[in-house]
């Protein structure tokens, strides 16, 4: 079990990140200093206690940002030695790894320690899940799913762990929340560079979770037909909004709508066609024409916006005379 101590910050190791979940280390915010400042350390960092120190298990931000604090606190009393400064942890002990179960303990207490603060990022559990998998066998890593929010199936852990195999750009993008898991899968198809212009696209052009799926089954399905690169196609695209302006949603509904037309080139010589019939009818305005889905039937239907029942009504007659007068021819 772990137990509280107090640790001397220069017993911590702080290059070592054998633990850490999160790939893209950033900067504690000052915000958490000055927190420190007013109300002390609220959840102590985890620690693994080893023969010369220790090394960092959960919460590295809070000791870092403890120990700018106290940094300040030695240089506005003009004192030079922080080697006495202390920081009350919660503390594991390598004494009992030879124990039976002591990897799975330390993970679970790492991982809950972890889930005290906030959910973890996709990255971050896949990141968990192979540093496990190295000294756990496939059914505990299964039994840490219910913790992540997901059912306890023995395939999911190896799904999660190949997100680590996507170009850096699209495991931030998952990261931070931008690039959904279901496009991870659908990125994992391109070559590292072509992940690489598909993630600063949809980055560029703040596509949702559909939008995502919409724009990467295009792009796979499109490069494979043309036989041709992400790079090439975007290019292509390009050329076609070259001379216009516009912005940044104009220009992925273009780019969306672009790869539609590439990828069902008949239904958008349908869709050219019926436009060019509509305008040549000069429909005034409250009239308007739609075709059948997908074009699939030869239909047309002209719809009437009346502004009350009583407009209609006077005007029914005459619209009952020309059906009339149709049917009769």
């Amino acid at each position: 079990m772990p137990c509280y101590l107090q640790v001397r910050l220069q017993d911590i190791n702080l290059d070592d990140r054998s633990y850490s979940l999160n790939p893209f280390p950033e900067d504690f915010k000052q915000d958490l200093v000055q927190s420190i400042c007013e109300l002390g350390i609220l959840q102590p960092p985890l620690l693994l206690e080893q023969q010369d120190g220790y090394i960092i298990l959960s919460g590295r931000k809070r000791i870092e940002a403890y120990l700018q604090l106290c940094n300040n606190r030695l240089e506005s009393s003009q004192q030079k030695n922080s080697n006495d400064q202390k920081i009350t942890a919660l503390s594991i002990t390598t004494a009992l790894e030879k124990e039976e179960g002591y990897p799975l303990h330390l993970f679970k207490v790492l991982l809950e320690h972890q889930l005290l603060g906030n959910r973890l990022t996709l990255i971050e559990q896949a990141v968990f899940l192979k540093k496990a998998a190295k000294v756990l066998d496939k059914q505990d890593l299964v039994s840490f799913l219910p913790l992540f929010g997901l059912k306890t199936k023995p395939h999911i852990p190896g799904e999660i762990i190949s997100l680590l195999d996507l170009e850096v750009s699209v495991q931030q993008g998952m990261h931070k929340g931008i690039i959904s898991q279901r496009s991870g899968k659908k990125l994992a198809r391109f070559s590292p560079d072509d992940q690489k212009k598909l993630a600063e696209i949809i980055y560029e052009y703040q596509l949702g979770g559909s939008k995502q799926q919409k724009l990467l089954e295009r792009f796979f399905q499109l490069t494979k037909r043309k036989k041709i690169t992400t790079e090439r196609l975007l290019d292509l695209w390009k050329e076609t909004v070259k001379e216009k302006q516009l912005n940044g949603p104009q220009r992925s509904t273009s780019l969306l709508r672009w790869l539609d037309q590439q990828y069902h080139p008949r239904l958008a010589r349908a869709e050219g066609e019926f436009r060019t019939f509509s305008s040549q009818l000069q429909l005034p305005a409250g009239l308007r024409l739609e075709h059948s889905p997908a074009f699939e039937e030869e239909q047309i239907t002209l719809s009437i916006d009346f502004k009350s029942k009583e407009e209609l009504a006077h005007v029914w007659p005459q619209i009952k005379i020309l059906i009339k007068k149709d049917k009769e021819e």
